[in-house]
C-alpha cells in the first residue's frame, strides 16, 4: 500500500500502527498539515465482513453444539483471516494509495 500524504508525498507509513490503534477516518498530515482521508478498499471491507460473519456463525455454532473442535476450528478460522488482511496489502492493494487529500471547504457568507 502506498502510505505517501497525497498534499506533501511525506512517508506516513511509520504511523501505521498508531493508527491501527486510534483509526480515524480523517486526521492532519504531521508534515504539512493537510487534511487527509482514509481510503479503504472494497477488497478490505469484504475480507473484515467475512472474517466477523465467520466468527458469528462458527462462534454460534460451536455454543450451541458444545463443541470444542468447532471452536478450534473458529479459532483457526480467524487466525487465517488476520493474515488475509496483511496478505492482501502487500500483494493485490500494493499501488492502492491509502490517503487521500480532502479539499478545503469554501465558506460561502
Amino acid at each position: 500500500m502506498d502510505h505517501r500524504c497525497p498534499v506533501c508525498r511525506a512517508d506516513l507509513g511509520a504511523r501505521k500502527l498508531s493508527q491501527a490503534i486510534v483509526a480515524r477516518m480523517e486526521m492532519d498530515c504531521p508534515q504539512c498539515s493537510g487534511r487527509i482521508r482514509l481510503r479503504l478498499h472494497r477488497a478490505e471491507v469484504i475480507v473484515v465482513l467475512v472474517i466477523f460473519g465467520a466468527l458469528a456463525v462458527l462462534g454460534g455454532l460451536a455454543y450451541w453444539y458444545r463443541s470444542e473442535a468447532l471452536v478450534l476450528f473458529t479459532v483457526g478460522t480467524l487466525l487465517a483471516g488476520s493474515l488475509a488482511l496483511p496478505l492482501l496489502e502487500r500483494t493485490w492493494l500494493r499501488t492502492w494509495p491509502r490517503y487521500e487529500a480532502i479539499a478545503p471547504s469554501r465558506d460561502v457568507s
